[in-house]
């Protein structure tokens, strides 16, 4: 890997999440992005990249929530374009620039990977849905849900989109399936104990 251009892209992406800082993103953000470079790094090591895959990927997990700098909405074309930008600064190649917007773009939700790099960086994006701590980021991300969507959701209500969201997840590489694949299934477990609780309190009221 070429760890000048990694440096650089690190302190270009820092600069712009510190330059143009949203208060309402507190999921997407400078930690949630330095999670998925470190997620990134551990599943394509466990998938066997080569080192020119690993900085190809390694690079799209540093640029691919930069758009949320400007926007939620279609944030991944503007990810994408920080990232074309910095690169041609930078002499990067067009086929290296290419790859990591392609695998920038394959975090779009639904999530539909093609090639084994775009399945890495799906992973790392929501590895933490089969972690212990998978809660914390869980309710981040409630809390910026409801700030872009203007609606504060019940505790049910959560409960019943965090489920659905799980159930339908899918972790795509072999190595996130060892990983993280067993803890997913429990932490939908935990979810739906949760949600039967709260039917039950509500029944006995």
């Amino acid at each position: 890997m070429d760890n000048q251009i990694l440096n650089k892209a690190r302190r270009y992406v820092e600069g712009l999440f510190e330059a143009l800082r949203n208060k309402d993103n507190v999921y997407h953000n400078i930690d949630h992005t330095l999670e998925v470079v470190d997620k990134v790094k551990e599943i394509g090591a466990g998938e066997g990249l080569n080192e020119e895959e690993l900085e190809i990927v390694t690079l799209a997990a540093w640029f691919h929530d930069t758009g949320y700098c400007i926007q939620s909405e279609g944030h991944e074309e503007v990810s994408a374009n920080y990232a074309r930008g910095f690169l041609n600064v930078e002499n990067y190649t067009p086929d290296k620039i290419n790859e990591v917007v392609k695998c920038i773009m394959a975090t779009r939700v639904p999530q539909n990977p093609a090639t084994l790099l775009e399945k890495v960086i799906c992973d790392a994006d929501l590895a933490h849905i089969g972690r212990e701590d998978f809660e914390v980021r869980n309710n981040l991300f409630r809390q910026e849900y409801e700030i872009y969507f203007g609606k504060e959701l019940s505790e049910k209500e959560w409960l019943e989109k965090s489920i659905d969201f799980f159930s339908k997840h899918r972790f795509f590489t072999e190595y996130s399936n060892r990983k993280y694949g067993a803890l997913k299934e429990k932490n939908i477990e935990r979810l739906k104990k949760q949600l039967a609780l709260l039917d039950n309190a509500k029944d006995n009221t």
